[in-house]
């Protein structure tokens, strides 16, 4: 495992991370969860990603309970702003960013992560006009003064929600960017490598487009459809796709390579990619032993090029 420094926090953290939203899925029983995260702690992990809506708050228990009685350092960020119990609610597009809910949820966080502090703590997909309107950030400021959460920053909705979090103070940033999408190497990489912010990459994956599993002019199954494009948008991701298998090489998967080509950007500090089972942890977990060769990544920005 490879470690870096995680912007201003000054934190070391592996460079590949789990994140978390599986842990504790229904239908999957419980035992299932904690050998995951111990096997990721083995493979030098000591830096996961969660969320108080991540299976209502069960991804937050799952983590404490292996993480605290882990003998070495590990670090945790978790989210604020969906209701614990959307999935019951059937309300999971509602979001409340207002000091109050912050008040009312990092109790309960804290207590199922088994900390006294959380190391980083993020707004979860806010858009700009919720950062401008909300009182969220007293809430923040109290609970940064008082030493419960170390770190601030925001999940981005938009590469436009994670500018203004930078210009306003944030520490630390999740975003999206991947080998298909690297619209954030335009403005919002770049400031925040001139403003030493941690950055952190969800779905480097592209949403498992970049596990190469999906095939070339075929849809992709309704159960595993959620948050993926359909149709010509969906062809046209597979299309380009295919001509990245070249990166497909003895000691080196698609997904491998997807991985180190967003590590290879100077602003990234980590990835956080998911994973259901130990084998995919690992094929994940590999990608950080070496780089993409150089000629590897001219070839990929040549590829951008042609579009």
């Amino acid at each position: 495992m490879r470690y870096c420094t995680f912007g201003r926090t000054g934190l070391r953290l592996s460079t590949v991370s789990l994140g978390s939203n599986r842990l504790g899925d229904p239908g999957i029983g419980p035992e299932v969860w904690p050998p995951l995260v111990q096997r990721a702690l083995e493979l030098g992990v000591n830096f996961f990603d969660t969320s108080i809506s991540y299976n209502q708050g069960r991804s937050e228990a799952v983590l404490g309970q292996v993480t605290s009685r882990w003998p070495a350092p590990t670090y945790v960020s978790t989210k604020v702003g969906f209701d614990i119990d959307w999935e019951a609610a059937a309300e999971w597009q509602k979001r409340d960013y207002s000091a109050a809910a912050i008040r009312r949820d990092v109790r309960g966080q804290l207590a199922r992560l088994r900390r006294e502090s959380i190391d980083m703590y993020l707004l979860h997909s806010p858009t700009v006009a919720d950062l401008e309107r909300g009182d969220w950030q007293h809430a923040i400021d109290e609970l940064k003064r008082t030493g419960v959460v170390k770190w601030f920053g925001i999940s981005t909705s938009s590469h436009e929600s994670g500018i203004w979090a930078i210009e306003h103070g944030a520490d630390l940033l999740q975003i999206e960017y991947d080998m298909l999408s690297r619209t954030a190497e335009d403005e919002l990489l770049p400031l925040a490598q001139r403003e030493n912010v941690g950055i952190m990459v969800r779905t480097p994956l592209a949403r498992g487009l970049l596990t190469g599993k999906f095939k070339l002019g075929e849809p992709i199954p309704a159960e595993q459809q959620w948050r993926r494009p359909t149709g010509e948008r969906l062809q046209d991701r597979l299309q380009r796709i295919e001509q990245l298998r070249f990166l497909e090489r003895p000691g080196q998967t698609l997904a491998q390579a997807a991985l180190r080509f967003v590590l290879a950007h100077p602003a990234v500090h980590c990835v956080v990619p998911g994973a259901r089972t130990i084998a995919q942890l690992e094929d994940n977990v590999a990608a950080a032993e070496a780089d993409l060769q150089p000629e590897e990544l001219a070839r990929i920005r040549e590829l951008h090029q042609e579009l």
